[in-house]
């Protein structure tokens, strides 16, 4: 009988694109969760309700998260006849299909424009979306979810999320500058994570390749380290002023970064809020804290304070804390200056890093 109906959806659209017939089928294989919805998809002969939300959804059942995204999946129903969603993949082919952003009440058609280049580099449609829209040619099928204004989460992003029972994402100990600072196809270090176990790299650093494979741009190196296998060697070739070099670093997994907060203490199992307060440790890093505890501030690193006015935002404190913990790996000093319960003091954190190559740099007067 699906199959059927599925046969008369498409001859449907062969002849008018009438989108509005799939804002029923959208209805059927959807649930409401807070002011959004989730959609049934099915992946691997099983299905889940997966939506995007940038907070963690309240009163729902939850089987798996990846905060780094915003990718939430959600109980199947019992009976497997409930209408679900087929992953389709965003080729040359896709993109030239009338499609639609589908929800249980609207349908807006358009076309993709193109596909997703990162994780926070989404795909676009000529359309509005609305938060957890499908884009979709065929009622059943689906090549992404809406997240508003005309962009979407390709597909590709989706199964990878399907894929993983715990969010993973692999790490080498560097963020590059993003494609708006440089061309695009040169990919050079702008933040070192000094918590990262031997990292043996400096800012602007210019990556050459990794496992002996040339990464075309920022996009495809984002995508490639993510999914090395953590504990595992990568052999990466680097080009430093005019000197050819190569290490071996072992692949890590990211605590932070995309949506969460990215600092690089939390590595280590720090969390801060925004006034630099530690929040949260994680008691299976109490060796790598450093005698760092829950209500502790920081205040400077190396002597530079980190918010400098009452106008900084939480990005820019991010971003100066990354910059700072930068210098402090080829300086080979890190000096941290600590308030906990109305006392300053400093730590000197240099000796408690699982690097041997800062330590090599170590310069206490930081010149």
């Amino acid at each position: 009988m699906r199959f059927f109906k599925l046969f008369v959806l498409c001859s449907l659209f062969a002849f008018a694109y009438d989108f509005g017939i799939c804002n029923r089928y959208y209805k059927d294989a959807s649930i409401p969760v807070g002011k959004s919805r989730a959609v049934l998809v099915e992946y691997n002969k099983q299905k889940m309700y997966v939506g995007f939300f940038l907070q963690k959804p309240e009163g729902v059942e939850i089987l798996k998260a990846d905060p780094f995204i915003g990718l939430y999946a959600f109980k199947s129903p019992k009976n497997n006849k409930h209408q679900s969603y087929m992953l389709m993949p965003i080729d040359q082919k896709a993109l030239k299909l009338n499609m639609a952003t589908i929800t249980n009440k609207t349908s807006q058609k358009g076309i993709i424009l193109e596909p997703q280049q990162g994780f926070l580099e989404y795909a676009r449609f000529s359309a509005q979306t609305k938060s957890n829209s499908v884009i979709s040619n065929i009622c059943y099928q689906i090549y992404g979810l809406g997240i508003g204004e005309n962009y979407f989460i390709d597909s590709k992003y989706i199964e990878r999320f399907l894929k993983q029972d715990t969010p993973y994402y692999g790490e080498i100990g560097v963020i590059l500058y993003p494609p708006k600072q440089q061309d695009g196809t040169t990919l050079k270090v702008q933040y070192v994570n000094p918590f990262f176990t031997n990292v043996p790299f400096l800012q602007d650093d210019e990556i050459l390749s990794i496992n002996d494979q040339t990464l075309k741009d920022y996009y495809q190196f984002e995508w490639y380290v993510a999914n090395l296998q953590e504990g595992k060697p990568a052999k990466v070739k680097i080009k430093r002023k005019k000197e050819v070099l190569e290490f071996e670093v072992i692949v890590s997994r990211r605590y932070g970064g995309f949506l969460l907060p990215e600092t690089f203490f939390e590595h280590i199992g720090i969390i801060l809020n925004e006034q630099l307060e530690i929040i949260y440790t994680n008691p299976q890093m109490y060796n790598l804290q450093q005698g760092l505890v829950e209500g502790d501030a920081i205040l400077w690193i190396n002597g530079q304070k980190i918010i400098m006015d009452d106008t900084q935002s939480f990005q820019q404190t991010q971003e100066r804390i990354r910059y700072l913990l930068t210098q402090a790996v080829a300086l080979g000093k890190l000096d941290v200056l600590i308030s906990r319960q109305g006392f300053q003091f400093t730590l000197d954190i240099v000796n408690g890093l699982k690097n041997e190559y800062i330590k090599a740099r170590y310069n206490p007067f930081g010149f």
